[in-house]
């Protein structure tokens, strides 16, 4: 009897241990499942966040730095610019073209897009159930006549699309620039688009005030590919707990049968089966926290690649030091992932920042806020490089901040577009010498400094002799070329601080820094004369041609631009009345 019993508490512990195996496998594998589904979700949340900051960011740069500019300059954004030379689309175009560009570039990694229940064309309005359900949520935070800028907050939730499960993310596109304001009030009073809020039982002659609701961008993450990955390391962590839960049934049994054969007592069997338990639950425990570094190292990298394709890339422990970056990072710098590994990133620092513009950066991310700005970084070789830079701190589970994530775009080409545009935009598009405004700048600073010293500044006003003769007869090409060595030997002729600019035409404008007395304007002016005579060699044709100078000193012959002007080309004709080849000091009897 007493065998019969211990088969029978054999077959009741065997029935117990197998109970125990199966429960535990069911178990680890759900808990694995959705502790995985949610850390997806919450990271996918977070990239959504950072390619809204991308966008706005972009669009902000463009609307003040691209826009504002070509809108100073007599041209500027225009819904119709297709049509227009010189033209830009509008901000909100422009937000368009980028969303479509990303969504092709990021290989439907993400998709961005503009949207609005005032929408500018019908394919950005709220087209669906997503859009229609998450609008009004983003409207109810909106404020009639806000006095700051308005803490919107996102709304966002999981679907199906197509047989997938997606991220569907909405965040509000405030009006932050008075221009953009302008620009869509304006819209909504045309006749179409007011036909057109009709037509969708909207209303009709919306006008917004400065960070109130103008639109909202819309993300779409397809979560497939990182729920692949983590099925796939779901289904090889079950395996692995039940291989180790299988070898403990294994020996489970073993001890049974042990304990069959040598009629131990109950409670050294029970003894056996905690102690057993105990191992199978440490190994869980391990395998557990094995997995969640594993598949957090995994999911950052995933993330990372889905915008590595156009976006300079590196992450960074709390105290600065380069833990990872992309290969975008070591085409542009020329360092390798050797090189940067283990660096902060002062290894690319140029300085051209003051250390107070890091100090006010480190203050931000430190507070746990994402920082934004443009850097100017220098490469391997020495060569200057711009970046639009956003950088998010990771914080973990406390908030304890654990990584920076830094996202940078580079801008090098817009840039030396900028210096360029600026050049032309103070200097004469065919000499090269600076223009009219420039001079302008110049002898603002020159006549406060003359001021302040009690100095003198002469202007010489400079006409060439019979130079219509030749741009007639020989042509403009000549002419032009004729013109361009003039300018040369102007410049060459005067000191390093001082100007010669081009008036129109054959006229030259001379700006003399700061001068003793009238005789070093003068003896300048004749230096000039002799060099201008000089025979040229242009085009197979040897020219000669003189100047007519007329002089004004400051102060004595006027206190502003305006008038030394005035009067240096008075005593100009003067020189010119006296047969060319001359100057001529202004005096106030050329008056009569």
């Amino acid at each position: 009897m007493a065998k019969n019993s211990n088969k029978s508490r054999h077959k009741t512990m065997l029935t117990f241990v197998l109970g125990v195996f199966l429960c535990t496998s069911i178990v680890a594998y759900f808990v694995i499942r959705d502790t995985v589904r949610e850390t997806i979700e919450n990271q996918a949340v977070a990239f959504a966040e950072i390619a809204t900051v991308q966008a706005t960011t972009a669009r902000s740069v463009y609307a003040k730095e691209v826009a504002e500019k070509l809108r100073q300059d007599g041209f500027g954004p225009s819904v119709d610019y297709a049509h227009m030379k010189g033209y830009v689309p509008i901000p909100a175009q422009f937000l368009k073209m980028l969303g479509q560009a990303s969504n092709t570039n990021t290989s439907h990694l993400f998709q961005y897009k503009p949207v609005s229940k005032w929408n500018l064309d019908a394919g950005q309005g709220l087209g669906d159930d997503f859009l229609r359900w998450a609008w009004p949520q983003i409207e109810q935070q909106d404020k009639a006549n806000p006095d700051g800028p308005i803490a919107w907050k996102p709304i966002w939730r999981f679907e199906q699309q197509q047989g997938q499960r997606v991220l569907r993310y909405l965040s509000a596109d405030a009006a932050t620039q008075p221009s953009c304001i302008a620009c869509h009030n304006a819209y909504e009073s045309k006749p179409e688009i007011v036909e057109r809020r009709k037509s969708q039982h909207i209303q009709a002659g919306k006008q917004w005030h400065q960070y109130q609701l103008l639109g909202a961008i819309s993300i779409t993450i397809p979560l497939s590919k990182v729920e692949t990955l983590a099925v796939a390391r779901v289904q090889r962590t079950s395996i692995l707990i039940f291989g180790i839960l299988f070898a403990s049934l294994i020996l489970a049994i073993w001890f049974s049968r042990r304990l069959v054969k040598q009629e131990v007592s109950l409670q050294e069997v029970e003894r056996e089966l905690l102690r057993s338990e105990k191992e199978m639950q440490d190994a869980k425990e391990l395998l557990l926290a094995k997995q969640d570094v594993e598949r957090a190292f995994s999911e950052l990298s995933a993330y990372l690649q889905a915008i590595d394709q156009h976006a300079i890339v590196s992450v960074a422990t709390p105290d600065g030091r380069i833990i990872q970056v992309n290969q975008k990072f070591c085409e542009v710098s020329g360092y390798s992932e050797q090189e940067l590994i283990g660096q902060d990133h002062n290894i690319v620092n140029s300085g051209t920042h003051p250390s107070s513009f890091f100090s006010e950066m480190w203050q931000t991310i430190a507070r746990g806020d994402i920082w934004s700005g443009e850097i100017c970084n220098r490469t391997k070789s020495g060569a200057l490089y711009w970046v639009d830079s956003s950088i998010v701190p990771l914080k973990d589970q406390d908030g304890k901040i654990v990584r920076y994530i830094s996202i940078r775009l580079d801008i090098t080409g817009r840039k030396k577009t900028e210096l360029h545009m600026a050049h032309l935009a103070n200097h004469d598009a065919l000499t090269g010498l600076p223009n009219r405004y420039l001079l302008q700048d110049r002898f603002k600073a020159i006549l406060a400094r003359c001021r302040r010293s009690n100095m003198q500044t002469a202007v010489i006003f400079v006409d060439l002799d019979k130079f219509k003769p030749i741009n007639d007869t020989l042509g403009h090409k000549v002419g032009d070329l004729l013109l361009i060595e003039v300018s040369q030997r102007l410049r060459s002729g005067i000191r390093e601080v001082d100007t010669v600019s081009r008036h129109g035409g054959d006229e030259f404008i001379i700006l003399l820094a700061d001068i003793a007395n009238i005789e070093d304007a003068a003896m300048l002016a004749q230096k000039l004369l002799h060099s201008l005579i000089e025979p040229y060699q242009i085009m197979g044709h040897e020219l000669s041609i003189s100047a007519s100078m007329g002089i004004s000193i400051f102060p004595q012959d006027g206190d502003d631009m305006e008038g030394l002007l005035k009067h240096s080309d008075l005593a100009m004709y003067y020189a010119k009345r006296n047969g060319g080849n001359n100057c001529q000091f202004y005096t106030p009897d050329m008056h009569k």
